[in-house]
């Protein structure tokens, strides 16, 4: 790596840990990185071409950084805060516990509304997913130790129907990372929920075909189910969060020695 690569990976590694540092001070308060939004989405061939667009802008973006990803495990990620828990469907409109979903495996979890059409809301952060999820093709042990996880914050309209509309932009799973695509029942059993992310919606009063607006965040949360890493808009790329996934499993490797 030459000096102008290394000192960009130290720069990167400082700006991720500093934003958790950020966020742990605050107590979760949400800085203003970036408001998705959008209006009705059709079917899922519009969502995947969404999330095509935003993938074409992630690969541009990448090309203008000027830094490595930090090597995984030459840093730590703090804990933030814990994971909240709460009542969610699954994609069959099985109820579930959040937290049972998240058991077992470090998990990267996206909030979403499957009608955003804003390329820098969530078809970007279910891009991200996209790229995390084809990574795990070609690491079997990524593939069994990372699970994604997309959850809807507008239940009105997200229901599982529309989830499994949603999921489709994901190629099989057979030698993949899983991924659930998960809602909630109603608006009364998410709001717990997205105040323990610390996770901003605003409901356009007068104008619910416009659907919603929100803080841009993907969360990172090892197998005791603690958020270690938010990532806004700025932070959002797939090979700094690949290194931080890698980070905690040879985090947990060593505790187990």
């Amino acid at each position: 790596m030459t000096t102008r690569t290394q000192s960009g990976a130290r720069r990167a590694a400082s700006r991720a840990l500093a934003l958790v540092a950020v966020l742990s001070v605050w107590g979760g308060a949400v800085a203003p990185l970036a408001w998705g939004h959008g209006g009705p989405h059709g079917p899922a061939a519009s969502v995947r071409s969404a999330v095509v667009e935003a993938e074409d802008q992630l690969r541009a973006r990448s090309a203008r950084f000027d830094f490595d990803p930090p090597r995984p495990g030459s840093y730590r990620l703090p804990v933030v805060k814990p994971a909240a828990d709460g009542a969610v469907l699954d994609a069959s409109g099985r109820p579930r516990r959040l937290g049972e979903v998240l058991a077992g495996r470090v998990v990267v979890l996206s909030f979403i509304y499957t009608r955003c059409s804003d390329a820098n809301g969530c078809p970007l952060a279910t891009a991200v997913l996209y790229q995390l999820h084809a990574a795990t093709a070609a690491d079997p042990e990524l593939a069994r130790q990372l699970k994604l996880v997309t959850l809807s914050f507008d239940p009105g309209h997200d229901t599982p129907e529309a989830m499994v509309r949603y999921s489709r932009v994901a190629p099989p799973r057979d030698t993949r990372s899983a991924w659930e695509f998960l809602t909630t029942a109603s608006d009364r059993q998410l709001a717990p929920i997205l105040a323990g992310y610390g996770q901003r919606v605003q409901r356009p009063a007068g104008a619910p075909a416009a659907g919603p607006t929100h803080l841009l965040r993907v969360y990172l949360i090892d197998r005791q189910q603690r958020i270690r890493n938010i990532y806004g808009l700025d932070f959002l790329d797939p090979r700094l969060l690949l290194a931080d996934v890698r980070t905690l499993l040879q985090e947990d490797r060593e505790t187990r020695r």
